[in-house]
């Protein structure tokens, strides 16, 4: 027992080495090899993950500009049909009669208008003007229509049914003689923010003696295109699609400008959003966006190889109001 007890060590002591250099230079490539993996895997998951908020972003953005969108143009030219007003003799009166009848050359009495390429102010009622160099050759768009007071209240209520570009709920004419004035407002079209980024605009009056301002409502979207539903003999059915421009340009006078924007029927609306920078990966310059469809050839858009993700929106919305008659 004595002997054992002495030799084990010795024995155990032998059968123990260290590493030698190549295996522990392997052992450190195959550990940095591992590493690399995890790291390249967690960068790869990041970035993806990245992307897809971004992504999910852009389609948030578009899918909100274009409700507002909607929205606005399926009010233009609303008036309330329904009995406002009680005059002393028993008579009633239509607060925001639809007969109301229009200035033939006065633009601002339009249900809806436009301007094609154009730079807004974000105060003040100009829709800008055509060629004014708009973000990415964005056009502008302007609509009006009569709100909605509520019943039983009073008259300067709103109901909450007819709001404007911002969500502002409007109330209708505030008198026995409602005139077109009396209307609400809303301007859509893109600018650009502080930090150089294009975002859809709304230009509102949040009461009629108050004035213009201008909201930021969905960014990054950098082109906003619009085609009109142009019907010349008035079935209803348009002939053709063309811009502000080109429609105004069919008029043979200034005043007959207006009579040119009451043969509108309907709007086709083409937007095209982008994400943050970096996020999209290289883009070759080639690279071609149709707002409006492939069907509207003429209206591109050639974005730089800057690595964004993009997306395009086009709809199309009928008006839903007659435009009104001008004035005999």
């Amino acid at each position: 027992m004595y002997v054992l007890h002495h030799a084990l060590p010795a024995v155990l002591h032998r059968h123990q080495r260290g590493m030698t250099l190549v295996e522990l230079m392997i052992a450190a490539a195959i550990g940095l090899a591992v590493v690399l993996a995890a790291t390249a895997t967690f960068l790869g998951s990041r970035q993806l993950f990245a992307a897809n908020a971004e992504a999910q972003a852009v389609e948030d953005s578009l899918r909100f500009a274009a409700s507002v969108v909607r929205g606005a143009v399926r009010q233009a030219g609303y008036s309330d049909y329904a009995p406002d007003h009680a005059g002393a003799d028993g008579t009633v009166v239509i607060g925001s009669s639809a007969n109301l009848m229009a200035a033939s050359d006065d633009p601002s009495t339009l249900d809806i208008i436009g301007a094609s390429n154009a730079r807004v102010a974000l105060t003040g009622e100009s829709h800008g003007s055509h060629n004014s160099k708009g973000v990415n050759g964005s056009d502008s768009l302007r609509v009006r229509f009569f709100g909605r007071s509520r019943a039983g209240g009073s008259d300067t209520e709103p109901d909450g049914t007819m709001i404007d570009c911002m969500g502002i709920a409007q109330a209708g004419p505030s008198d026995g003689e409602p005139s077109l004035a009396d209307r609400a407002w809303s301007f859509l079209f893109v600018a650009e923010a502080s930090d150089k980024e294009p975002e859809l605009y709304c230009k509102y009056r949040s009461d009629k003696q108050g004035t213009f301002r201008s909201e930021p409502l969905a960014r990054g979207i950098e082109v906003f295109k619009i085609a009109y539903a142009y019907d010349k003999n008035g079935d209803g059915v348009p002939e053709r699609w063309i811009d502000a421009a080109q429609l105004e340009a069919l008029a043979g006078s200034a005043a007959a400008v207006n009579d040119e924007w009451r043969r509108v029927v309907g709007l086709r609306v083409g937007m095209v959003a982008r994400s943050g920078p970096g996020i999209g990966g290289a883009r070759t310059q080639g690279e071609v966006l149709y707002p409006l469809g492939v069907d509207f050839p003429g209206v591109s858009f050639m974005p730089p190889a800057d690595g964004r993700l993009r997306r395009t929106s086009t709809f199309t919305v009928m008006l839903r109001n007659v435009m009104k008659e001008s004035a005999p």
